[in-house]
C-alpha cells in the first residue's frame, strides 16, 4: 500500500536533491544553516521514564504487545537510504520482511532540504496516520549531528526523543536505530560528530525501552563497506550495508 507511493516520490526526488544534499558537503558553508529548520527552541523533549539509568533491552515480544508485526518494517532515512531503495527493499525481502521506505537526501529529524516534503519526524507521523502496523528502522543522524555541529537550535537528545515519540509515545512499538559513521576527519560530517550522535543514542536506551541500536559504526570502521566520498558508499558498500541492516533487524525482532 505504502510502497508504490514512496517509490514514485523518491524516483522524482533523488535526482533533484543530489547536488544540494549531504552528498556534497563541500558545497555548504559550515557557518551557514545547511537545511530548512522546522524545529522550535521550545521543542518538548520529554520521553517515557524508566526506573534505571542502565540501558533496558526491549523484549522480543514487544511487537505482539503493541499489536504490530515485525514482518513489516517502516524504514525512514536520508540519502544513505534514498540512493539504494530497490536493493535495500530486496535485502529486507531476503530475510522475510516487507519494507516500506521513506527517504530523501539531506533529511534530518527536525530539519530538511526545501525540496524534501517532510522531515524525519513527519515521515514517522505519516506512517502512523496511514495506519501502518509494523516495526521501524530509523537510519537518520548523519545530517542531524552535522546540523547541530553548526548551530541547530536543539540537542541530539531532543532530536532522538522527538523521533521516538513520533513513532510511538507509549514506547511499545519496536524500533531499530542504525547509528552513524563517516570516514571524514574534518567538517560538519566528520566522524567525531558521528561519535557524538552515537553517544546520544546510547543514552537514549535508558529512556526508550522499545529501542535497539544497530552498531553500524563498529562494522563500517572495519572497511567492509567502501565509501565513495566519506559519507556515501560505493555500490559494493551499499550492498554490504543493506544486507547487514536487514539481518540485524530480523535478529532483533524476529517476524512472528
Amino acid at each position: 500500500m505504502f510502497s508504490a507511493l514512496f517509490r514514485v516520490a523518491l524516483a522524482l526526488a533523488i535526482p533533484a536533491c543530489a547536488g544540494s544534499s549531504d552528498a556534497s558537503p563541500t558545497e555548504v558553508d559550515a557557518g551557514d544553516s545547511m537545511v530548512e529548520d522546522t524545529s522550535s527552541p521550545a521543542v518538548d523533549s520529554t520521553a517515557p521514564e524508566v526506573a534505571s539509568e542502565v540501558a533496558v533491552d526491549a523484549p522480543v515480544d514487544a511487537a505482539t504487545e503493541a499489536g504490530v508485526r515485525c514482518a513489516m518494517v517502516a524504514h525512514i532515512g536520508d540519502s544513505l537510504t534514498a540512493y539504494t531503495i530497490d536493493p535495500l527493499t530486496m535485502a529486507y525481502a531476503n530475510v522475510g520482511v516487507t519494507a516500506e521506505l521513506d527517504a530523501y537526501g539531506g533529511r534530518a529529524i527536525l530539519q530538511k532540504l526545501p525540496a524534501d516534503p517532510k522531515t524525519g519526524k513527519q515521515a514517522a507521523l505519516d506512517f502512523a496516520s496511514a495506519g501502518f502496523k509494523g516495526c521501524y528502522v530509523v537510519a537518520l543522524g548523519t545530517n542531524d549531528t552535522a546540523n547541530i555541529a553548526v548551530g541547530a537550535s536543539y540537542t541530539r537528545a531532543t532530536a532522538i526523543d522527538e523521533m521516538m515519540k513520533a513513532i510511538d509515545p507509549t514506547a511499545k512499538v519496536p524500533v531499530m536505530w542504525v547509528n552513524t559513521f563517516t570516514t571524514k576527519t574534518t567538517g560538519s560530517w566528520s566522524n567525531d560528530n558521528m561519535k557524538l550522535w552515537n553517544q546520544a543514542l546510547d543514552k537514549a536506551l535508558a529512556r526508550w525501552p522499545n529501542l535497539k541500536i544497530y552498531d553500524w559504526a563498529a562494522v563500517a570502521a572495519t572497511g567492509v563497506a567502501p565509501y565513495s566520498d566519506g559519507i556515501h558508499h560505493t555500490t559494493a558498500g551499499y550492498a554490504f550495508r543493506n544486507k547487514a541492516i536487514a539481518e540485524a533487524f530480523s535478529g532483533f525482532f524476529p517476524a512472528k
